[in-house]
């Protein structure tokens, strides 16, 4: 299978560029030859090749500014006594207009490159340098990764200009009077049309794919495995470098109020072989992948009921494999991975690193916030102890400190937690896996009324949830032919069933749910009566299974305006600042309390 070389991939960025006046030869098979003159780029396939490989190089330029406004400005992470004031700015929301975090620039750049390489798509499929079908591929790529940077943006600073057209000059954006600002309220409708139009297409095609090489089609998430970016460092698949257009299509309906749409397009993708026969091992593949399981990254303990740091970062499927491999190249990625892109270590560029690690290179600037490690301890283990196992991989205690470690396992030894290299700076940026769809599925279940759905998902699992026998749901009689599936209408139609004289199986039997992954007690039944609560325990439940990731802010803001309550964001926030000693905690509540409080200042 051939993949694309994202080595040197910030250089290649560079040459790529601007796409308006450069242009680069095949940079997925051969060495970038230089810039060209505008007239002579998006010739052919491998110019618009370079265009995407070009803009995905500037989008892996967003991975600090994503974790750090996505995680600072809501009540997971804190700034250490390292921080200087910008990002002290951030964790109390009083931003100013020179805060190089709140600077929008760096996302309307690549934005605006995007718009660029479509435009350039349009025109070289008119004119017949482009094959529909490689138009589609890749047209329809950046058309969603544009749509994810809208809906970023919009979270983080409430009204945005909106174009989708080419535009030399970023300053121009500025002018309100060619460019007005969208509101949230106003931007979703859009972004929704984009991902909704069945002429965007986001299935992927027959045939061989020129950029993956893969026989599955496009740019889409790939299900047919591939070789490890770089050998034995976790990095990977290529066909997890683009964006999975399913999940933000589904992303972008939830957001938008058409719940019963993003549950089709969450159900589509995790059940992707069984629709279009793309699973490469049929007897099992289906079973895990994009589902989350008891067969892979669960929490498990040794004989005595105790979570050791052997059981968390074991060699075969532990829960601490999802961040970073003690076993040498990834072997079931494809199960937990929908998005992920290596910093290259040719490159030594990872930022994450600077942000988190408190020994080699790292800058240690932030660190999991009081409130998460409190919420950690007072989970309650299936074996009974006080605490939530993720907390012994999210977080590690190094030289004495509480140091966020998801992001920067590479770069550490799997036994001392030392920098194997001080100052090579190995990582990877984990955009979106398996656990975020399956909880933001349970979101939009609820809010389409299939409360059970929703809980299932979230705690105990589709096989449990609708078996009569299981003590979840007294009475009933067996038979295995009726039970174990929900008898819902699509996309709430799941089948768990197992055994019976046959033996058989289907999809969705090893399903467990996201809090029973984690070997945590399960919540009351009684949740599925009370939305609202329902919907609270799923929110909790992502900020333990995603703490430090890059969803809590957005979790956030989509909670609070779809309920019209400030309160559910302002109160976790003030929260945070109160378990800090922070003696802007009420100022801060106050500003929240009003939802134009909530967003940064816009000024390109």
């Amino acid at each position: 299978m051939k993949k694309i070389s994202f080595k040197r991939i910030y250089k290649t960025a560079l040459i790529c560029g601007l796409i308006t006046v450069s242009s680069c030869k095949n940079a997925f098979d051969v060495k970038p030859s230089g810039a060209v003159d505008a007239t002579n780029a998006y010739q052919n396939v491998y110019d618009a090749n370079s265009a995407v490989i070009g803009i995905y190089g500037q989008f892996l330029g967003l991975a600090d500014r994503y974790i750090v406004l996505n995680e600072l400005r809501a009540d997971l992470v804190s700034p250490t006594a390292n921080a200087d004031v910008y990002l002290n700015q951030l964790n109390t929301h009083s931003e100013t207009t020179d805060n190089p975090w709140a600077d929008p620039k760096p996302w309307f750049k690549v934005i605006l490159s995007i718009n660029d390489a479509m435009y350039h798509f349009d025109d070289m499929l008119k004119t017949g340098k482009l094959k529909p079908v490689d138009y589609q591929q890749r047209y329809s790529d950046l058309g969603v990764l544009r749509a994810f940077l809208y809906l970023q943006v919009a979270a983080q600073y409430g009204t945005v200009p909106y174009i989708t057209d080419p535009l030399s000059n970023i300053s121009d954006l500025n002018d309100a009077t060619k460019f007005p600002r969208l509101t949230i309220d106003q931007l979703l409708p859009k972004l929704a049309a984009f991902v909704n139009d069945p002429a965007r297409n986001l299935e992927n095609y027959a045939g061989t794919d020129p950029i993956t090489g893969s026989t599955a089609g496009a740019l889409l998430t790939a299900v047919t495995d591939g070789a490890a970016y770089y050998g034995g460092a976790g990095a990977g698949n290529s066909q997890y470098y683009f964006v999975p257009k399913y999940i933000i299509a589904g992303d972008i309906n939830l957001w938008a109020g058409n719940y019963n749409q993003a549950s089709i397009d969450y159900k589509y993708l995790m059940e992707y072989g069984a629709q279009r026969g793309g699973y490469t091992d049929a007897a099992q593949s289906k079973y895990t992948q994009f589902k989350v399981t008891g067969s892979d990254f669960a929490i498990v303990y040794d004989q005595n009921g105790v979570l050791t740091d052997s059981n968390i970062g074991g060699t075969t499927n532990n829960y601490r494999e999802i961040f970073g491999m003690t076993s040498g190249s990834p072997t079931n990625t494809a199960d937990e991975f929908h998005w992920r892109i290596p910093f290259n270590p040719a490159d030594n560029i990872d930022p994450l690193i600077d942000l988190f690690a408190n020994n080699g290179s790292g800058k240690y600037l932030l660190a999991p916030s009081q409130a998460i490690i409190n919420n950690f301890n007072s989970q309650v283990q299936t074996n009974g102890y006080n605490f939530d196992g993720r907390s012994k991989v999210a977080i590690r205690t190094i030289n004495a400190q509480p140091v966020i470690a998801k992001h920067i396992y590479y770069y550490l030894d799997p036994n001392t937690f030392q920098p194997i290299n001080p100052i090579q700076k190995l990582g990877v940026w984990l955009i979106y896996r398996t656990s975020a769809l399956q909880n933001h599925f349970a979101e939009s279940a609820l809010n389409d009324g299939q409360n059970r759905v929703a809980y299932s998902l979230y705690d105990r699992g589709i096989q449990r949830m609708f078996n009569p026998l299981s003590p979840n749901v007294p009475g009933g009689t067996v038979d295995i032919t009726n039970t174990e599936q929900s008898f819902l209408p699509p996309p709430y139609d799941f089948d768990a069933r197992s055994g019976g004289p046959q033996g058989y199986h289907f999809d969705w039997y090893r399903e467990i749910g996201t809090r029973t992954r984690a070997g945590l007690v399960s919540s009351p039944l009684s949740l599925m009566n009370d939305k609202i609560g329902l919907e609270n325990a799923i929110i909790d439940e992502n900020a333990r299974e995603l703490c430090f990731e890059g969803y809590r802010w957005t979790d956030l803001v989509r909670i609070a305006r779809r309920r019209g309550d400030p309160a559910f964001l302002a109160d976790k926030i003030y929260n945070k600042l109160v378990l800090e000693g922070n003696p802007a905690a009420a100022a801060v509540r106050a500003k929240l309390m009003d939802p134009n409080g909530w967003y940064m200042p816009f000024k390109l």
